[in-house]
């Protein structure tokens, strides 16, 4: 029998008047114990509901774009202007965000910044909430996030906020506890604190030890799946940090890096930016600074833009402009 006929769900409007499609809802039920049930009727069905849906009237090429625009959603500061006007004014709360980038790049250090970037009021670019911080490779710096910490006091002697107060830590190393904390113990936080940024630091570390790949995509999805739910649910946004692994193309004599997990990884994320080093460093308080770059690889409301930053005692910060023309190549 047609799973269609078993749910009561005949017609491609019938399917667009179900508030949940329980036969496509992998969070109650797993995508793959659905698919195979399917019959070519199914698809035929399915088939056309998504033609329904997506047929809107037609709009003018330059209107593409433009920044998507919903009251819903919300945009997290990264503290530091230089980034905002790349990414269009911060990290999007709608789908996950992606920062990749090789090791001891910087993204860590990104990550504790806008662990306090998102307690700020929504008049600093903050969302007035906490953040849930779960890392999966070492342990939380807390030392630097205190350093980090007495910076933003100094920043906004006005604001009353107990920073250290609004993170909440988790420490999770294996797949099986990391999906356990995501899909049920995090749900639980979520429900007792307002909560504005889930930061999972990182998902590589985990994910790249599988030796059965169907079932780390399995897991790779569930992951997703519930990190989705949340920031729709809850208008929070999720970043998601990724390693870098040797590809077998090459540019010019060196091997080319790229995200770890391939495309499964990939096709669940909304937007991709990298970190990376430049070839040039900044002297600034008898120090010679590395400067860092943050490219946004994709994103769809978002241009490829990229914009070079530098990372000091302070926190993430932008290049000083009498030095932007003053900086020293290596």
């Amino acid at each position: 029998m047609s799973i269609c006929t078993l749910v009561n769900v005949l017609t491609p409007e019938a399917i667009l008047c179900t508030p949940k499609i329980q036969f496509l809802d992998t969070r109650t039920r797993s995508l793959d114990s659905c698919v195979p049930s399917c019959c070519p009727n199914d698809v035929r069905i399915l088939k056309e509901a998504a033609a329904k849906w997506l047929a809107e009237t037609p709009v003018s090429a330059d209107s593409l774009f433009k920044p998507l625009v919903n009251l819903k959603w919300s945009r997290l500061t990264f503290g530091c202007a230089a980034l905002d006007r790349c990414t269009g004014g911060g990290i999007v709360t709608r789908g996950i965000t992606e920062i990749c980038g090789a090791s001891g790049v910087g993204k860590s250090q990104l990550l504790l910044q806008l662990a306090l970037c998102v307690q700020l009021p929504r008049t600093l670019g903050g969302l007035g909430k906490g953040v849930a911080y779960i890392c999966t490779e070492d342990v939380f710096p807390s030392r630097r996030l205190m350093q980090i910490t007495k910076a933003f006091e100094a920043r906004y002697p006005e604001e009353q906020i107990n920073y250290l107060g609004n993170i909440f830590i988790e420490h999770q190393y294996e797949s099986e506890p990391l999906l356990n904390c995501v899909c049920n113990r995090l749900q639980e936080l979520l429900q007792e604190h307002s909560i504005g940024l889930i930061i999972i630091d990182s998902v590589a570390a985990v994910f790249r030890l599988y030796t059965n790949f169907e079932q780390r995509a399995r897991d790779m999805r569930r992951l997703a799946n519930a990190l989705l739910s949340y920031g729709d649910k809850y208008n929070c946004a999720v970043v998601c940090v990724n390693q870098m692994t040797a590809s077998s193309e090459t540019k010019g004599a060196e091997l080319q890096e790229v995200p770890c997990l391939g495309y499964q990884w990939a096709n669940l994320g909304r937007t991709r930016m990298r970190i990376s080093r430049v070839p040039k460093q900044i002297k600034q308080a008898e120090q010679l600074l590395t400067v860092r770059k943050l490219e946004i690889i994709y994103s769809p409301e978002t241009p490829n833009e990229f914009a070079e930053f530098l990372i000091t005692a302070e926190g993430v910060v932008d290049i000083p402009v009498a030095n932007l023309r003053k900086s020293t190549r290596f």
